[in-house]
């Protein structure tokens, strides 16, 4: 696949690139809901759970440690499924799903919306010390939730984070791309 060109920013000398990137839904037994050749053509692909919240800790477990297997997936979105004061967390074992992420090289996500805050600090905490790699993004589903990115940070702050702990922090996609887990 072709990469994407650099753009120049109007009225500047900065440049950015667009990666082509999808998030994928963790199906209940673990698998994704795209097929591979579909996965291969995208710089980030994000697995995350959107539904059957009821599982068990054990089979909520081994389900996200199943889509960590796929060598597609570089980041893990909203690993605990919580909504402030809408959702409680799922059953899972964090601890055992950070241990994973972090030796395959798949990073974690901080979401930043304060309707999620998912990770916790606690969690993010944990995350770091079992050297998993961090993103932040707001889940934005509308431009005006853009800003809310300063809620994440604040996050980050509580569990002592900094911005070398942050991949988002990079200078440059390539640097970004080549701190997560390698294209298959």
């Amino acid at each position: 696949m072709e990469r994407p060109p650099h753009f120049a920013a109007p009225g500047t000398n900065l440049t950015f690139r667009i990666l082509p990137g999808i998030e994928v839904d963790i199906l209940a037994d673990g698998t994704l809901d795209l097929d591979d050749a579909t996965l291969a053509q995208m710089d980030i692909v994000v697995a995350s759970v959107h539904s059957h919240f009821n599982q068990p800790a054990e089979e909520m477990t081994a389900r996200v440690l199943r889509a960590l297997e796929n060598p597609h997936v570089r980041i893990l979105g909203h690993p605990t499924g919580r909504k402030v004061l809408g959702r409680e967390p799922y059953a899972i074992n964090i601890d055992t799903i950070l241990k994973s992420a972090a030796q395959k090289g798949v990073a974690v996500e901080h979401n930043a919306s304060p309707a999620r805050a998912d990770l916790s600090d606690l969690h993010l905490r944990l995350a770091k010390k079992h050297g998993c790699k961090i993103v932040i993004n707001t889940d934005a589903h509308a431009t005006e939730e853009l800003d809310q990115m300063r809620y994440g940070i604040t996050q980050l702050r509580r569990a002592w984070l900094t911005p070398a702990d942050i991949l988002n922090t990079q200078p440059t996609a390539e640097a970004l791309l080549q701190n997560l887990r390698p294209k298959p």
